[in-house]
């Protein structure tokens, strides 16, 4: 017909194609489509993606920024925005908590421009994190603080919550619509701490070196703290000695069970153990887990996920990538080592040996940690 262009552009395919399209995209270059122009968007949030229920690896290399693996397609992604001037402290879905240069907290979508600025930092903590940062860190942001985050998506609410991972109290949280942090309610000793995780955005539990106990903290104040369980102290000695290097974490099953996760390290051979224990019938009282059954822990969320061969998700196994990530050991005692360990063979798979990716991509990591991409 006359006057008719010879081609359609991109921006301007029928929507019944361009949904076509978009359903054919992995996920994140959904994610990447849906930003081309407002269209695309619009279409985006008429399509269902596909979904990938499988547990991803975010990566930082040596050289800055981040890129993300997924292993059920043995692929890496490089993020086209620029992160090297931040420092990632935990994630919830597609959501981080990050810190900037500036020294201010914020959470971004690592897959779109959206970001959601938090309350500011007073100028104590903040001076105090310009002397940790020259300390500890050559990008001058603080080493020490770690950070906790739970997003909805569909709710639009989010908890954040930051501590510095040494001795001291320090343990603030705030919520959606709130102007400042606020001290977790309780009394909280982190001097001997090892993990802290966030459930459901109302609920801290934190793990202990020195009596390997687990304790539940409240946000509300309406429960306050209260001790969950610990480990019989006097068989947790008699197990370890000089040869070993001990850590307990803590994890929430899909059922709401809380689990006491010990890892055991021997030196000498660098083979590594863990063991899981829930609540028993008495106060104090620890009972020891065999299996994790069709469920899959991953120790850097502190939860539990079904387990999927179709996915690559193995079932009765812990996913992990270092030890201390809650608190600042040095980094003799919190060594990247990603792996997945299988709780019935009592066997380690690890990946990308020798912390690259292969000749292909030689990507040289410092850090990583898995997440689940929402």
């Amino acid at each position: 017909m006359e006057g008719t262009p010879s081609c359609i552009q991109w921006s301007e395919l029928p929507m019944d194609i361009l949904r076509s399209v978009f359903e054919l995209l992995s996920f994140v270059d959904f994610n990447r489509a849906k930003l081309v122009n407002r269209n695309w968007y619009l279409c985006s949030k008429q399509t269902s993606p596909r979904i990938d229920k499988s547990p991803w690896l975010i990566l930082f290399p040596h050289d800055g920024g981040c890129a993300l693996y997924n292993p059920n397609e043995a692929r890496v992604y490089k993020t086209k925005r620029d992160l090297s001037d931040i420092r990632f402290l935990a994630n919830s879905g597609n959501w981080f908590l990050v810190l900037d240069s500036k020294l201010d907290l914020c959470i971004i979508d690592l897959f779109s421009d959206k970001k959601i600025h938090l309350p500011a930092l007073d100028m104590s903590t903040k001076s105090s994190l310009g002397r940790q940062g020259t300390r500890y860190s050559s990008a001058g942001t603080a080493g020490d603080l770690r950070g906790l985050l739970w997003v909805d998506e569909k709710k639009e609410e989010y908890v954040v919550v930051w501590y510095f991972g040494w001795n001291t109290e320090s343990l603030a949280f705030c919520k959606n619509g709130e102007d400042h942090y606020r001290k977790v309610p309780g009394s909280i000793d982190l001097e001997y701490i090892c993990d802290i995780v966030l459930i459901r955005g109302d609920s801290i539990y934190i793990s202990r070196y020195h009596d390997a106990l687990v304790t539940k903290h409240d946000l509300s104040g309406q429960e306050g703290s209260k001790v969950m369980f610990g480990q019989d102290i006097e068989t947790l000695f008699r197990r370890l000695h000089d040869l070993r290097t001990y850590s307990c974490n803590v994890a929430v099953t899909l059922s709401g069970e809380v689990l006491l996760v010990e890892s055991i390290v021997n030196k000498s051979t660098m083979s590594r153990i863990f063991y899981l224990y829930k609540k028993g019938s008495k106060d104090y009282d620890a009972v020891k887990v065999d299996s994790l059954g069709d469920e899959a822990m991953l120790l850097d969320l502190g939860i539990t996920v079904p387990a999927d061969h179709t996915l690559g998700i193995e079932p009765n196994s812990i996913y992990f990538t270092r030890d201390g990530r809650a608190c600042n050991l040095g980094p003799d005692s919190s060594c990247l080592d990603i792996c997945v360990f299988n709780l019935a063979t009592k066997t380690i798979k690890r990946f990308f040996p020798g912390l690259g990716l292969g000749p292909s991509n030689n990507l040289s990591i410092k850090d990583a940690r898995w997440f689940l991409p929402s």
